[in-house]
């Protein structure tokens, strides 16, 4: 839920958006925060003074950039929960059994984040997540929620107010020719989701890529994300059908719905 901007600390908001940028820039120097910021250069410089000394902004040379105390903040957010952990089994389990790319996301800020990631050895499409110069695929990757299959199973479970505010926040930007950028073409293929269950990419995030993907549920009936498997669109139609990988993953995504209620049992 979006909050008033006077509900915000202004400071921490900034110490964010200096984070933020720095990453964006793949590492940047005092003088092109103070510039981009367009604040005086010793506020700038004591909240990099900040960051550095708990270890989230590192200094080589002249330039800023994000610490490894991200790194440790991050598998800790991806694996405390015990059911997070079992949809990285689920994942991994689908991979093996499909040969094909599998993620599982789940919401954050309005876009979906890949918690868990288990990809084909010869994959094409991978996302630059890092840096402009490293394309490998990692955990930690946003997606729009619009344009992938996960994304889009996900959207499916929320109101359609809720869908408007996430539109309103970021937008419905084009990935490729197939990608839905208007409200009305979306909540159609919306619909069709919430009556079919499972949600298809055809070649909406990358060209010559398609995906399918389905919510998982919490065993309190909230949504706790999605499980989606991507393939290009030639080998998902000669090597494994649509049918297929769907039944693979509704199988999937039902087994691991099953363990959530164990382990909630177990645990009272």
């Amino acid at each position: 839920m979006a909050q008033k901007e006077s509900d915000l600390v202004k400071t921490t908001s900034l110490s964010l958006q200096i984070i933020d940028e720095i990453q964006t820039r793949n590492g940047t120097t005092l003088p092109e925060l103070v510039d981009y910021l367009d604040l005086a250069k010793s506020t700038v410089h004591r909240h990099l003074t900040t960051l550095r000394h708990h270890g989230y902004v590192v200094k080589e040379g002249e330039q800023y950039h994000i610490g490894l105390k991200f790194h440790n903040r991050g598998e800790y957010a991806r694996t405390r929960k015990k059911s997070y952990r079992l949809a990285a089994e689920a994942v991994q389990g689908l991979a093996e059994t499909t040969n094909e790319e599998v993620d599982f996301l789940v919401v954050n800020d309005g876009r979906a984040v890949a918690v868990h990631t288990s990809y084909h050895r010869n994959s094409m499409y991978q996302e630059e997540v890092i840096h402009p110069t490293e394309t490998a695929q990692h955990s930690g990757t946003y997606y729009y929620l619009h344009s992938i299959a996960g994304g889009k199973s996900l959207l499916a479970e929320f109101s359609d107010e809720k869908i408007g505010r996430i539109i309103d926040q970021w937008g419905l930007p084009k990935r490729t020719e197939n990608t839905h950028t208007s409200r009305a073409d979306l909540f159609k293929d919306i619909n069709q989701i919430r009556e079919y269950g499972v949600a298809l990419s055809d070649e909406e995030y990358a060209d010559g890529l398609r995906a399918i993907g389905r919510r998982v549920l919490s065993p309190d009936g909230s949504v706790l994300g999605a499980i989606s498997l991507s393939a290009p669109a030639y080998r998902l139609n000669k090597d494994i059908t649509e049918e297929e990988v769907t039944e693979h993953l509704t199988h999937t995504v039902d087994k691991l719905e099953e363990k959530l209620v164990t382990s909630v049992t177990l645990s009272d």
